[in-house]
This record gives C-alpha cells, sequence and structure tokens, in this order.
C-alpha cells in the first residue's frame, strides 16, 4: 500500500467469513484480508454459526490492518460495517450473546411462516412494518416466531436481537444501535418502534431491537478497553453501518443512476434494479427512495439462497477445487446455451418464490454427457435465476446496464456467460468486494469528508462485457423452460 494520510477500516461479517479492508478517500482498495468461521447444521434445515467466532474474526482481520497501516504511515480515521443478515444474534441486557446466531440461510422456520401467510393478513403485516415484507422460513419474523416456540428460556432471557455488525459494533463502542433495513421484520420501516400487537405476539414487553439510526451516522467511538484487542486507537469513530445488501448497491451505482440493474455474487446473490418509484414488484424488497435520498430513487431487489454455494457444492461433489471446476467453462460459454437445465435450489429459494421446501434439479441429463457440460448447466443456471429475478424487478423497464461484482464475478468466462443469458450489457466492477467498498464509502460519508449524493467517479470503475446477441432466442426458450410451471 502506498502512503496515504488516511483509511477507513471496512468489515463485512460474510457467511463463511469476515472480510477487511483499508479504503482511501478515493476508493483505493489496500491490504484486503479476511478471516474464516464454522458454518454449522445441528439438524435439517438449520443453519448456525456462534457470535464468538465473528468477533475473533473481526478482531484478528482488525489487529492485521492496523499494523500494515502503521508501517505504511497510514491512520485509521474510522470503521465502516456490513453484514449478511437476517442473521439474528440474541443477547442479554449486558450485550453477552446467548447461544448460536440463527443466519439467514436457515430454515426451519417453516411452520411459522405459513403461520403468518395463513393467520395474519397482508395489510396487517404491512401495519406492523410498513412495508410489504416477504414472509418465508428465512425471514426474521418467522425466526423470531420459532425461538419463541421451541426455545422459550433463550427467548426469555434475550434483550437485543442483534444483526452480526451489530454485535460487531457493540462490542467495539459498547452502545447498541442498528439501522432501519437491518430492523425490518422488528420495528415499523418508519418508525422504528415495534408495534403493540407485534410485541404481544413476540411475548416482549419491551422492543428487542436496538435504537435505529441511519447507515450514515456515527455509532459511537472504539472504547479503551477494545483498543488494544482490535488494534485500534480508542476514540475512533465507527459508523453503523447497513447490510451487506444495501452496502453492496451503494457500491454498484445503483442509488445513483437510474435503470442501473446489479447483480451481487457471493454464497448468495442479490440482484435488482434502480428506478423511480412505483407498485413494489411481487416476491422482491423495495426500497424506498427515502431510505437514503440521493437521487430520489427506489431499489427493487430480491435475494436468492444460493450462487457461489452452488460452485462450491459442485467442487465438493467432484473432489476439485472451484478454480479448477471453473477451468471447465473455457471451452464451453462461446457455445452458447446449454441443453441441460438446471435450476439451483439446493437449500430451497428465497426471491422470487419465498418457498424452502424447493430443491434443485437437472432436466434433459443424459449418458453422453461429461463433468463439463454439469458445470457449464449448473453457472448457466445460477445465471437464469439472476435473469429471473432481474425480470421481476424490471416489470418491463428493462435494465440500460446491469452490474456485477462480488466473490462470484472474478471469473471472466462466467461473467460472459451472464451477460448472454442477461441479453444486456454488463459492466464487472473492479473491486469485486462490494459489501465492502460500500461500507467504506459509507464511512467516509458519515464522516462527512465525502458527500453520497456525489462521490468520486474512481468509486465505480470495471470493464464492459456485450452479450452474445445471436444466442437471444435460445436464451429466452431456455428462460420458459426455467420458469417454475412450465
Amino acid at each position: 500500500m502506498p502512503p496515504s494520510p488516511q483509511v477507513v477500516l471496512a468489515l463485512d461479517l460474510g457467511t463463511s467469513q469476515c472480510k477487511a479492508a483499508l479504503y482511501s478517500v478515493d476508493g483505493v482498495s489496500h491490504a484486503l484480508t479476511s478471516a474464516g468461521y464454522e458454518l454449522r447444521h445441528p439438524a435439517p434445515n438449520f443453519a448456525e454459526q456462534q457470535p464468538s467466532h465473528y468477533l475473533e474474526a473481526a478482531k484478528q482481520v482488525s489487529r492485521d490492518l492496523a499494523r500494515d497501516a502503521k508501517s505504511n504511515g497510514a491512520a485509521i480515521v474510522a470503521v465502516g460495517l456490513s453484514t449478511q443478515t437476517p442473521t439474528l444474534v440474541a443477547c442479554d441486557e449486558a450485550g453477552k450473546a446467548l447461544g448460536a446466531a440463527i443466519i439467514w440461510q436457515d430454515s426451519r422456520a417453516g411452520d411459522e411462516a405459513q403461520w403468518l401467510l395463513d393467520q395474519i393478513p397482508t395489510a396487517r403485516r404491512e401495519e406492523w412494518f410498513g412495508l410489504d415484507l416477504p414472509i418465508g422460513a428465512a425471514s426474521t419474523p418467522a425466526k423470531l416466531l420459532w425461538v419463541k416456540r421451541h426455545a422459550p428460556d433463550l427467548w426469555s432471557a434475550t434483550r437485543w436481537v442483534m444483526q452480526p455488525k451489530d454485535y460487531i459494533a457493540f462490542c467495539l463502542t459498547g452502545r447498541f444501535t442498528t439501522d432501519r433495513w437491518c430492523a425490518k421484520g422488528i420495528t415499523h420501516f418508519q418508525s422504528g418502534q415495534v408495534h403493540s400487537e407485534y410485541l404481544k405476539l413476540l411475548g416482549k414487553r419491551v422492543s428487542p431491537c436496538p435504537p435505529v439510526l441511519s447507515p450514515l451516522m456515527i455509532n459511537g467511538v472504539v472504547k479503551e478497553e477494545a483498543s488494544r484487542e482490535w488494534g485500534l486507537d480508542a476514540g475512533v469513530p465507527v459508523s453503523v453501518g447497513w447490510s451487506d445488501a444495501l452496502a453492496g448497491i451503494v457500491a454498484t451505482g445503483a442509488l445513483h443512476r437510474e435503470k442501473l440493474g446489479f447483480v451481487l455474487t457471493g454464497t448468495s446473490e442479490i440482484i435488482g434494479l434502480s428506478s423511480r418509484p412505483r407498485e413494489q414488484a411481487p416476491g422482491l424488497y423495495r426500497v424506498p427512495g427515502n431510505l437514503i435520498d440521493i437521487k430520489g430513487l427506489e431499489i427493487h431487489y430480491g435475494p436468492t439462497q444460493s450462487g457461489g454455494s452452488c460452485l462450491l457444492w459442485l467442487a465438493q461433489l467432484f473432489d476439485r477445487t472451484p478454480e479448477e471446476v471453473l477451468g471447465c467453462l473455457d471451452r464451453r460459454v462461446s457455445t452458447g446455451p446449454n441443453s441441460i437445465l438446471f435450476r439451483p435450489y439446493l437449500y430451497g429459494e428465497r426471491a422470487p418464490y419465498w418457498d424452502h421446501r424447493l430443491s434443485a434439479s437437472f432436466d434433459g441429463l443424459r449418458g453422453e454427457h461429461t463433468v463439463g457440460d454439469l458445470v457449464h448447466a449448473v453457472l448457466q443456471g445460477v445465471a437464469l435465476q439472476e435473469r429471473l429475478v432481474l425480470e421481476c424487478a424490471e416489470r418491463g423497464e428493462a435494465a440500460e446496464e446491469v452490474v456485477v461484482a462480488g466473490g462470484a464475478a472474478r471469473n471472466q468466462c462466467w461473467d460472459q456467460m451472464r451477460a448472454d443469458v442477461l441479453q444486456r450489457r454488463v459492466c464487472v466492477l473492479s473491486d469485486p468486494a462490494t459489501s465492502l467498498r460500500g461500507a467504506a464509502l459509507l464511512a467516509w460519508s458519515a464522516l462527512g469528508v465525502i458527500s453520497l449524493k456525489n462521490p468520486p467517479a474512481s468509486w465505480f470503475y470495471g470493464r464492459e462485457l456485450v452479450p452474445n446477441p445471436s444466442g437471444a432466442s435460445s436464451y429466452r426458450e431456455l428462460m420458459d423452460r426455467f420458469r417454475l410451471g412450465k
């Protein structure tokens, strides 16, 4: 890292690891590092992690990058945060984690989700939450009801329900806070308060949600007792931060430009479109333009249940590395669509179906097909799901361009396949770590150094890929087969 007087430390509490990087004010990323943690499946449909592992991983990467900054004459002037969500960390009054975190991938709450859909009318849920919140086994309300019903002692002892970033922020600053988007499914989206009827359903006297602040605000400062363990100076500001989805969306420029599509790839994916205010797309989230008023744009997006996880599944299945699996694409992408249709529902699906019971499948598989054909089909299936969600978000308002970024966007052959399947011009961001990048941009804005309405253009650099138009009709036919019910 070249000498730089000031940098922001960005931390992203992801599904498999805590990633971290130092960002200077011009958007240059320095010294990317990470520390992993275990994902456990103690029972069918369960997906859990230990909050202590989040804490140790965050401390490790913070110490490593603090040393790197010091050796290069740079000063860490703030900490920015983003997080996997909805991942629930139950804590007592003092902020001590009470058990395993139930992560977003967990689908144990299927019965509770169905109960909410059957017993609580949509209009009533909108009154509770202030928005049309998709309800599925992965949603926060279903998870909270599951804990109340199946772990009553834990629920009774729970004072705070936090997301991983909010738990880490508390450990750094001693302050309980969250943001409006991470609080959805607990509080009313506009007021930040818990509806009295919903609070009664949860069996709580007071809100289990920390106070809600803007992601552009400073949460607090690094406390003296945390300074040594984290390698940070006491008094360094810590920003509130955002979900990994919205932090990543900020980094694409979608909040600054109308009709910009995006695909954020990782273990799962985030796909959507920026637009002027309009009716919510069924099965997707709608992020109102007033959540952070930059250009008056709102976001329609859907999270999927898998993405890069399909690549990891293939690698384990074939006893190969992910890089070796991706190597099978090189001579196949240019040949156009694969006749094998793969639906990537290895863990059920969130948007647009919100059905944890869905399963993955191959259609058209024959004895002459090879490992390479299966790899092509699986990664094509991920791209088809991206197109499905994007078309739901567009609703006839076509994306002028689609920004692609994330950990599963580092392979040019797969990215070209995405462009061909989407049949839209694609821009692959130079920095794939969009959640980190967004967290850093929010932190610089919270400091007042950057105006989020007009950030430097250097934050949004990428390379362009153009789809092969000759495959348009073939991919259209493939999409007709891909949609459920076809």
